[in-house]
């Protein structure tokens, strides 16, 4: 019955792994054909957390009546709406935005009116910073014959989660900020919330001017980034495949678990029958020795076992995995034989020059290749690619290639 089970939740798991990419792969494909893209203006030039250079700079520019959009006060006064701060009294057809006036993100005044954005994506919070920049604002953002009111001063804290400020960030203002009577108009708007809603009302208002609907398109996409929401068109296929591994995680989890080791069966069933077509070649069989898995990451090693020539007691044929948890990167050639009485260095001697054994010797291998399997050697084996009676061809001609040569010292 558990072996059934087992069955059964395999050929589901495939067969949503099939039908999902399938139907996934056709939507992005289908969204590429339409012209949708995921380049970003904003983003290369910018991280999308930038709050200064991306973040701040940008809405400044659309609350700024006098901005190169020429809608003159029409964001302004979708933002002060949306923002729920349109009974502020603050005359629009007068106001001037400030970026990083005494470090205050984007200040709006017209000169009697004042309000403080401050804008945080991932930064902190630094000790009475809204408090200097109320302060700021009462001592030099006005003429000195004028006197800013507490209630002719509005300060909004932007934050992707809407949450307050820290405590220290208040400083003497607190009661004034946020005590039962505030004095000081004080609020907490959000990027998913009062910003995202803005930038679609100034959407809706300039529907027919493609540049600026553009504009404000990407810049939600950014908003979207800030939130992890943003889903790019080529990542298709990873979301669909998220939903289907949560809905068959228990065969996930049993394909994931036996991976490595599969694999590695795999691999060294390829060269058991690689060693079964080398032995049946009489030329091999008597004057080598073959031997599977000597090593761990080393499936399989041939010495020549006859010869008396110096070079075969030095080196022998190997294929080597260089990363042997995972059984990837093989390198395929002669190394040295290690050997508290052996230290010679194959770096020392020249290349054999050996067709398929390119790469130049390093201190363990004397000629060697990396670029023999190209692509991962276990797909290429399953998919018939790689076969192990090819395989042997190649090894007995590089054999055949090698013993021609008398190795020279450089």
């Amino acid at each position: 019955m558990e072996i059934k089970s087992r069955k059964e939740d395999f050929e589901k798991l495939f067969a949503d792994m099939s039908k999902g990419y399938m139907a996934a792969k056709a939507e992005a494909d289908r969204q590429r054909a339409m012209g949708k893209h995921d380049y970003n203006i904003f983003t290369l030039f910018h991280g999308f957390s930038d709050e200064v250079n991306l973040h701040s700079n940008f809405i400044a520019s659309l609350l700024d009546p006098n901005g190169d959009h020429y809608k003159s006060d029409l964001f302004l006064k979708l933002f002060l709406e949306t923002c729920g701060i349109d009974d502020f009294s603050i005359d629009t057809s007068r106001v001037t935005v400030f970026k990083e006036f005494k470090h205050i993100d984007i200040y709006i005044s017209d000169g009697k009116k004042h309000i403080i954005l401050e804008n945080k994506v991932y930064a902190k919070d630094q000790p009475t910073q809204i408090a200097r920049y109320i302060k700021a604002i009462q001592k030099e953002g006005v003429k000195e014959s004028d006197s800013v009111k507490d209630e002719d001063i509005c300060v909004l804290y932007l934050h992707p989660d809407g949450k307050l400020p820290d405590d220290q960030s208040f400083g003497d203002y607190h009661a004034k900020l946020l005590g039962e009577n505030p004095s000081i108009k004080f609020k907490v708007i959000s990027y998913g919330k009062e910003i995202l809603s803005w930038i679609d009302k100034c959407k809706n208002e300039v529907s027919n001017i493609t540049d600026l609907n553009v504009f404000l398109s990407q810049y939600k996409d950014v908003i979207e980034m800030i939130y992890d929401r943003y889903k790019r068109i080529d990542n298709m296929e990873t979301a669909k495949f998220v939903e289907i591994f949560k809905e068959n995680y228990t065969a996930v989890s049993e394909v994931a678990s036996n991976y490595q080791e599969t694999r590695k069966k795999i691999i060294d069933g390829f060269f058991e029958n690689v060693k079964e077509n080398l032995e049946k070649d009489e030329a091999i069989k008597g004057t080598y020795s073959i031997e599977l898995n000597s090593v761990a990451y080393r499936p399989i090693v041939i010495k020549n076992i006859t010869s008396q020539d110096e070079k075969w007691k030095n080196f022998y044929f190997t294929v080597e995995f260089q990363k042997s948890s995972t059984y990837s990167m093989p390198f395929v050639g002669f190394r040295r034989v290690e050997s508290s009485k052996n230290e010679i260095k194959a770096i020392n001697f020249k290349n054999p020059e050996i067709t398929q054994l390119k790469n130049k010797p390093t201190e363990h291998f004397l000629a060697y290749s990396d670029e023999i399997f190209k692509e991962d050697i276990c797909e290429n084996i399953i998919k018939d690619k790689l076969s192990p009676e090819d395989f042997a061809g190649t090894i007995k001609g590089i054999l055949e290639q090698f013993e021609k040569y008398n190795l020279s010292q450089k």
